[in-house]
Order: structure tokens, then sequence, then C-alpha cells
């Protein structure tokens, strides 16, 4: 026979066990990069702010043929384009140049 009813039980009871503890130990908080109180986003940092979502992709585009990586979020003050901060010079002199 495969097993008792008491193993079965036991079993169900470490899955069901584990599974709630590893919901509270990693939650389902927000994810991606959210800006803190000061306006900073971890490991990204603004390089311009544009009032369109347009306006952020064009710069994006701008930036990808510099081969300068970058990203869009929105921000209280409109769109932010965002970039490592070892790129964020680059970044600077390339939307100046355009």
């Amino acid at each position: 026979m495969v097993g008792s009813i008491g193993e079965i039980l036991l079993a169900i009871s470490v899955v069901i066990l584990l599974a709630g503890f590893l919901r509270y130990t990693f939650g389902t908080g927000p994810k991606g990069a959210l800006p803190s109180e000061g306006g900073d986003v971890g490991l990204l940092e603004t390089v311009a702010t544009v009032p369109t979502r347009e306006a952020a992709e064009v710069l994006a585009a701008r930036l990808a043929r510099e081969k300068v990586r970058a990203t869009i979020a929105h921000g209280a003050a409109g769109w932010d384009l965002l970039v490592f901060p070892q790129d964020a010079d680059d970044a600077r002199v390339a939307l100046r140049a355009g």
C-alpha cells in the first residue's frame, strides 16, 4: 500500500505549513522599482523628466541608438527616464547632443 492515512495527512500538513511560511517571509508586495519618498529608485538614476510617455519613448530610443540602456517610469512630475549610475553621464551627453 502507498501509505497510511496518517502519513498522507502529515505530508499535507507539512506542505501547508511550508506554503504559509514562504508567503509570510516573501509576501506579495509591490514589484519593480518604486521611488522612495525622496524620489530615489534604488539602482537607477533619473536623467530626464518629460510630461508625456511618448516624449519619454523618443528619448529612450535616442539613448538606445547610443547604446545606453534606459527605462521609463511614471513619476510625480511626469515621465522619468532612468539609467544605471555608470551610464548617467553618457545619457546626459547623448540627450544634450540630440
